[in-house]
């Protein structure tokens, strides 16, 4: 079976990569005010982005959102007033727009951070009650078939216990 290769450039993007680039470049271009805006704007959530060590994305996620929240209602009143350079740059000079805007970006980072330390606690009480869990069916396990299933009796090449004075003296436990 061959294998079906894509089509390429040398620098590694497809045909359709390209495409999405160019419309995207295009679409930067006609809304110009919107993209200097929101250039300003989403800078925590680029900065989110490339701080995130996880690989999956989820800090840049949530902080994103809460961004993007915040942008809503200044990117509303720059559609609605004036679609211009001048209100976007009116806009991102105001303070209390800036502060609003990062505002809801550092709710975002207190969300991300504050999940990451319940679910970790959450982890670690389950794994704790699965390891309680797991010492009571050993103890349950060693009451049944005796202790030769605990694994602290030493054995023979053969699987067989070993019996011998110096093994039974080294395994009973010290008064």
């Amino acid at each position: 079976m061959a294998k079906k290769k894509k089509n390429k450039s040398k620098n590694g993007m497809s045909m359709g990569g390209r495409i999405l680039a160019v419309a995207g470049l295009v679409t930067a271009i006609v809304f110009m005010p919107t993209t200097i805006f929101l250039c300003f704007a989403m800078l925590p959530t680029v900065v989110a982005a490339l701080i995130d060590r996880s690989g999956k994305g989820t800090r840049a996620i949530t902080i994103g959102s809460m961004n993007i929240a915040g942008c809503t209602p200044f990117l509303i009143e720059l559609w609605t007033k004036s679609h211009t350079p001048d209100m976007a740059l009116t806009l991102i000079t105001d303070p209390r727009t800036i502060i609003v805007i990062y505002c809801a970006a550092g709710a975002g980072y207190l969300i991300d951070w504050a999940m990451t330390g319940i679910i970790g606690t959450l982890m670690v009480q389950r794994g704790t009650q699965r390891l309680k869990d797991i010492k009571k069916k050993q103890k349950e396990l060693v009451e049944r078939w005796g202790e030769e299933v605990s694994g602290h009796i030493p054995l023979d090449e053969h699987g067989f216990p070993i019996e011998n004075k110096e093994v039974e003296t080294k395994n009973k436990p010290k008064k």
